[in-house]
């Protein structure tokens, strides 16, 4: 008995270091995520835009690899501490709405441009993984950032050519809210969302 309990203990012992060795490094993260968009990309029907199907595929392309919580919380900054629960998830929600139908609609110029990785760096919670887009003509810097939370590695924040998403929407966010108030903000946040959605369907 007692040394199969000993065997059991053993096992269990063993598991967080099993689980830690299955998690994705934060390079993996991102190959992992960019390759699956890629692919939705590849296969696409209209090769000049995105379909509904097209995003939803995107969607759950990087789905896990993503941290839009941690994204939204940090592009809104210190007004996040005035949102209860309720319009914090609602927040979050608008917020990836608005990412994918701004930043999502630039995929739609995807054409067979190669993708290259460069260095990683990782400092406790952080990492930084860098990338270039490759074109005929041109080489562009992607930057990801990433933090550490117990799902593992998700992305926060990228950057292209040195420009921050997260400081571009903070700094419009910030002089939304002065202007507006929060609920204010909140509110324009959702119709700025349904208007861009409206302009999407027009274009299908």
């Amino acid at each position: 008995m007692f040394k199969k309990l000993l065997v059991l203990m053993s096992f269990l012992a063993l598991l967080p270091m099993q689980a830690m060795a299955e998690e994705l490094a934060p390079q993996d993260v991102i190959k992992t995520a960019v390759g699956g968009v890629i692919d939705v990309l590849k296969v696409r029907k209209d090769q000049t835009s995105l379909s509904s199907e097209d995003r939803d595929a995107i969607r759950k392309a990087v789905d896990g690899y993503f941290d839009f919580p941690e994204m939204a919380k940090r592009a809104l900054a210190a007004p996040w501490k005035e949102l209860n629960d309720t319009q914090k998830k609602e927040f979050v929600a608008t917020f990836q709405e608005l990412l994918e139908l701004t930043y999502g609609n630039r995929l739609a110029d995807y054409h067979d441009q190669k993708i290259e990785y460069g260095e990683v760096f990782i400092k406790g919670r952080i990492a930084v993984v860098d990338s270039e887009v490759v074109d005929a003509d041109k080489r562009t810097p992607v930057r990801y950032k990433l933090v550490h939370k117990d799902a593992g590695w998700g992305v926060y924040d990228i950057q292209i050519e040195g420009i921050s998403m997260v400081n571009t929407f903070r700094t419009d966010f910030s002089e939304a809210v002065n202007k507006d108030g929060i609920k204010g903000f909140l509110s324009g946040l959702k119709g700025r969302v349904t208007s861009l959605k409206e302009q999407d369907q027009s274009k299908g």
